[in-house]
């Protein structure tokens, strides 16, 4: 009896060896491989033209020039841009001067300012593109500004600044910039 009792013991631990390598060697194995997913991002960068030295406002009936446009970067060190939404807004040094801007060539064909105050490409902005022009200089009508205000038209500065969103899976840029702000 004692034999068979040792036998079976033996058997059992022959059973649990030879189970645990082949278990062993299945959780084991595998093959390994790179991921060629990349994350998308957006990198678009204001591109203005204007002279330089920048102009001095001041001098009646003069227009300046100022071409402002967004371009979506191309970075193969970053893995590349993803086609975008953009917007831009407009801010001014002296908000009365600001008043008195007229902007020359402002493009609303391909640009729509909202309720909101920016101005949206209506367009997706693929990558490598530049948008059109939003505008492509701009006019001060003096007789709009208050005396007091005058001496600041020769440090007054128009303020681009400028926004994207991915494009894809929105349809247009409404949605998208939709999208964007219930997350906001």
């Amino acid at each position: 009896m004692k034999r068979k009792k040792t036998w079976m013991i033996l058997v059992i631990l022959t059973g649990i060896f030879v189970g645990a390598q082949g278990t062993t060697a299945y959780q084991t194995a595998f093959n390994l491989r790179q991921n060629k997913v990349r994350v998308g991002y957006n990198h678009t960068e204001i591109e203005e033209e204007f002279p330089a030295p920048s102009p001095i406002p001041g001098n009646r009936d003069e227009e300046f020039v100022k071409k402002v446009q967004i371009n979506n970067r191309t970075s193969q060190a970053e893995g590349g841009s993803v086609d975008c939404y953009v917007q831009v807004s407009l801010g001014y040094s002296n908000s009365d001067i600001g008043n008195a801007v007229t902007l020359k060539n402002l493009d609303e064909v391909h640009w729509k300012k909202e309720q909101d105050g920016f101005y949206y490409y209506k367009e997706i902005l693929k990558e490598g593109e530049t948008t059109a022009p939003l505008f492509t200089g701009f006019f001060i009508e003096e007789s709009k500004i208050k005396k007091e205000y005058l001496e600041y038209l020769k440090n007054f500065e128009i303020q681009v600044y400028e926004e994207s969103i991915q494009a894809s899976p929105f349809k247009d840029y409404q949605s998208a910039w939709a999208h964007y702000q219930d997350w906001v």
